[in-house]
């Protein structure tokens, strides 16, 4: 058995919300100075660097679980990972045709850029906005990925954009898990009946890259380990991140 540092819940420069520096570049700069060692891509509604981050990361010895955070129609975070990149890009380019804003200004709302395997700017996609609501609702979102055979979770349910923040209760969806980001947050998540848990920096900065979220005790990197851990009580939290 062996463990990994890990930090499942990264964005990169394509999320409008994250910093312009979090390129491939910077990812490797930061991440070959850390501990970390097993990460997710999850960028807002869209999959599109996902190509361009595993090539650089590859370089450097770390895996990359692929993934997306769904905005739902609730205005709910869902984050799915998926066991290839293709899988993953086929639900992203789903996701983006349900996105409710189609047109927005990238001087107000943030920039979406598309970087290629060497960290250069390659274009800006303007339409749709990413940081939009999909019209799928939350069980709607669940039951796409399940067609895929994903690991699907909600991301920081008691903070904005949260399933129990949004909705004031759970849903009655079998998720792999749900994140939680402190002690208190974990305790609270046990009394409402979640037995699976998931902790991640949610990184739109490069200083919040440095340090993992979560030690895992498995066998390898692997999407087949990730979801056995889950199952089995061995993703253990580091606190605080």
């Amino acid at each position: 058995m062996n463990k990994y540092n890990c930090c499942f819940h990264n964005h990169t420069v394509l999320s409008p919300c994250a910093d312009i520096t979090m390129t491939p570049e910077i990812y490797n700069d930061i991440l070959s100075s850390s501990s970390i060692d097993w990460i997710s891509i999850t960028d807002h509604n869209s999959a599109e660097n996902m190509y361009s981050f595993n090539f650089q990361l590859n370089k450097i010895g770390i895996k990359l679980i692929p993934g997306i955070e769904v905005q739902t129609s609730e205005e709910v975070h869902i984050i799915i990972y998926f066991k290839y990149i293709k899988e993953c890009i086929k639900f992203s380019k789903i996701i983006e045709n349900t996105l409710i804003i189609k047109n927005y200004d990238p001087e107000k709302l943030g920039y979406q850029i598309l970087v290629d395997e060497k960290s250069e700017f390659i274009d800006i996609k303007s339409s749709p906005y990413l940081g939009s609501s999909s019209n799928l609702t939350v069980e709607e979102v669940y039951n796409l990925s399940k067609k895929f055979k994903s690991i699907i979770y909600p991301a920081h349910i008691f903070r904005a954009f949260g399933l129990i923040y949004q909705l004031g209760l759970p849903l009655e969806l079998d998720f792999d898990a749900v994140e939680v980001k402190n002690e208190d947050e974990l305790i609270k998540a046990q009394k409402l009946g979640y037995k699976r848990f998931i902790y991640g920096n949610d990184s739109h900065f490069p200083d919040q890259l440095k340090n993992p979220s979560c030690i895992l005790e498995c066998e390898s990197r692997t999407f087949d380990e990730l979801k056995k851990s889950l199952y089995n009580g061995k993703v253990k939290p580091v606190w605080p991140h």
